[in-house]
């Protein structure tokens, strides 16, 4: 779908012709809005209209506009989400909206039919580009064939609007089996199923006629201002009466003034209205400019957060990790982490801060920090030295709790707690589940918490799995105010201790969900799984073969065989990476670029990563990305020769000669008698 053209501010009003009534738009915009929160904040159609005339259309009944300006917003929002369903709706509410209107002054009630054939009436306050003609052919159809006016075109949300329409009079009537179907129209076709307006439909006819067709409709509707007995009911409802199967007449009463505000309701004390308005519209400003900074901030600290948050943990040494994490804000007190402690030890952190959102984020990337730089032997250390410095540098303002795990090649796990839940072991061959020891107090909280810190230890087996939470997860909620509780968890993790991480992770959290299903949550949720590959063994097997695969230049059989070992080890990065380099060497480009785009992803900073890649796009010509893969293994290392050659090669091909020849010289200062490097300068 096109993007719709913006218009010159200077040159707004001048095309404004009085042929759609805001009052359409204003109803379709809401009902977006109802869609897509804070939608309405401020003028989301700025690309389009002035804020004075956005402001127009939302507060203006009888304000008018072209039929372009409402072309344009309809196209917009059907850029940003499908809006035929809204369309619909909106037919219903400006049906519902007018139809007081049509119904006699006095006590006569009247029909279905005698509605139908008032609707070009209601159609006509609402656009003045297209006439309706109704053609009754009995008690229970009509066709109405539409046509534009002045040169209109067809266009394809009026024939959604007119079927909308049609459906609130059904609605309002009480019409059963009532059937609305598209016949004809001069559309080639239309943005959506074409099953929801008929099943014949003629497209590219010489006229447009949709038909309405019902089984009965025994209903009556008239205005309930009738007579001094019924003063107790609202003045602005539908009377309505409907004729039983025993043939006697019932009567009851839809108050919608009140839903649909009326314009009578609106107009009393007019002069004090509007300026009761003004104030209220002043207020609106000047919160939805606040409300936009505040959003602004917000989302600028879930962006810097999501960037200290790892979104996923890589598998290490047969460790596989699987992570579920669900703020309750847009910035999370849970966080977690994970550290590198040389090639035989890695570093795990699970944390929850008090309180939510941007307090509790601010003392997470203090804590982040602090982490980050201890890595020392013993965990309980690592809690005293940044409790210390918590209170230093927040002075008692917030405190958090931390489970701390350092694991070796071994897979023998040496861990901390301070204040936080404590841990559940699984144990894959006696299929026992075991609540861990373990306690401490918070960190930065007490000068004295050091002595309360204490480290604990642990074997992994192959199969094992060890679960990190926060209390968001015990503290779950379902609607009776019950809680998941330390024993619905253990008795998941019981439930799912055949599966892998990733399976038994899932499997939990669905239980959890189910359980508080129709509550909303109260804290931070985050579950932290560990575990060893019961299938070590295949996956070394694996390694080894595609090894000496590689080392024989049979490099289709060695990436066979380091599939086998990815399926494994998913995350497993020295994998990854040899995928990435096997399928490079074996010309299979997009493969090669595949893993190493998931081994990427994974914040690992590799230089040779991105060069592998940058000559994959090469060779396949795609140009732009090598520069880009390339770029970014030179910035990783500043002398990287080989970056540099292919760099200065994609350049050419992207006829960025000067920029070529400047690599190219680069190369030469660092390695003066590189020849690939003089001989490429001289030939361009």
């Amino acid at each position: 779908m096109s993007n719709p053209k913006v218009l010159k501010p200077e040159s707004e009003l001048s095309i404004f012709a009085p042929e759609i009534s805001a009052r359409r738009v204003a109803i379709l915009l809401s009902l977006f809005s109802k869609q897509k929160e804070d939608f309405l904040i401020g003028n989301p159609i700025k690309h389009i209209v002035s804020d004075e005339i956005f402001k127009r259309i939302l507060g203006d009944s009888n304000f008018w506009i072209s039929i372009d300006i409402e072309f344009q917003i309809i196209n917009y929002l059907s850029t940003l989400s499908d809006i035929s369903n809204i369309l619909f709706h909106s037919g219903r509410e400006s049906f519902l909206a007018g139809a007081y209107d049509l119904l006699p002054n006095d006590d006569t009630q009247i029909s279905f039919l005698e509605m139908i054939v008032k609707i070009p009436i209601l159609a006509g306050k609402f656009s003045r580009v297209f006439w309706l003609n109704p053609k009754i052919h009995s008690e229970n159809s009509c066709t109405y064939e539409f046509d534009y006016l002045g040169g209109n075109k067809e266009r394809w949300y009026d024939i959604l609007y007119m079927k909308g329409i049609l459906e609130g009079a059904a609605i309002l009537f009480q019409v059963s089996n009532c059937s609305i179907e598209l016949l004809e129209t001069r559309l080639s076709g239309i943005l959506i199923d074409h099953s929801e307006l008929g099943k014949n439909i003629k497209f590219g006819a010489n006229k447009n006629y949709m038909k309405i067709s019902w089984k009965e409709s025994p209903t009556k509707v008239g205005k309930t201002n009738l007579d001094k007995e019924l003063k107790l009911i609202q003045p602005k409802t539908f009377f309505i009466s409907t004729i039983d199967e025993a043939e006697k007449e019932k009567f009851s009463f839809v108050d919608l003034s009140t839903v649909l505000e009326k314009s009578r309701q609106l107009m009393i004390d007019n002069r004090e209205l509007e300026t009761i308005v003004e104030v209220l519209n002043n207020l609106k400003i000047e919160l939805e400019t606040k409300q936009k900074s505040f959003t602004k901030d917000l989302r600028m600290a879930r962006n810097i957060q999501r960037g200290i948050i790892p979104q996923r943990i890589p598998d290490w040494k047969g460790l596989q990790f699987w992570v579920k994490f669900f703020p309750l804000q847009e910035v999370s007190g849970d966080y977690y982490d994970y550290f590198n402690f040389g090639s035989n030890k890695i570093g795990l952190l699970v944390s929850d801060v008090s309180g939510h959102g941007v307090p509790a984020a601010f003392i997470t990337a203090i804590s982040k920090l602090l982490f980050s730089q201890h890595k020392l032997d013993s965990p309980s250390e690592i809690f005293s030295i940044v409790n210390r410095e918590l209170l230093e540098l927040v002075k008692q303002q917030g405190y958090l709790t931390s489970f701390y795990a350092l694991i070796n090649s071994d897979y023998e796990v040496l861990y901390s707690i301070a204040g936080h839940p404590r841990p559940i072991l699984a144990k894959y061959k006696t299929k026992e589940v075991i609540l861990l020891e373990g306690e401490g107090t918070y960190l930065g909280m007490f000068p004295d918490a050091r002595e309360f810190y204490k480290d604990y230890k642990i074997k992994l087996e192959p199969g094992d799995k060890l679960y990190i939470y926060t209390d968001g997860i015990i503290e779950g909620q379902n609607v009776d105010g019950e809680r998941f509780e330390i024993e619905r968890l253990i008795s998941s993790i019981q439930d799912s201790i055949e599966m892998g991480v990733k399976e038994s992770t899932e499997y939990i959290i669905s239980k959890f969900n189910h359980f508080c299903r129709g509550t909303d949550p109260s804290d931070d949720q985050t579950l932290l799984a560990i575990g060893v590959s019961p299938h070590l063994d295949e996956y070394k097997l694996y390694v080894q073969t595609a090894e000496k695969f590689y080392r024989n230049k049979n490099y289709s059989e060695a990436c066979k065989n380091l599939i086998k070992a990815n399926e494994i080890l998913p995350r497993d990065l020295w994998t990854l990476f040899s995928l990435g380099k096997y399928f490079a060497k074996n010309k299979e480009y997009e493969n090669a670029i595949r893993f190493l785009d998931e081994y990427n992803n994974l914040k690992t900073y590799n230089a040779d990563a991105f060069l592998i890649q940058g000559y994959c796009y090469y060779k396949l010509g795609n140009y732009e990305k090598a520069e880009e893969s390339l770029q970014s293994s030179i910035s990783l290392r500043a002398e990287n020769i080989p970056a540099m050659y292919n760099l200065s090669k994609t350049q050419v091909k992207l006829s960025k000669i000067n920029e070529a020849k400047n690599t190219l010289q680069k190369i030469l200062v660092i390695k003066e008698d590189f020849e690939p490097a003089i001989n490429l300068l001289k030939k361009i």
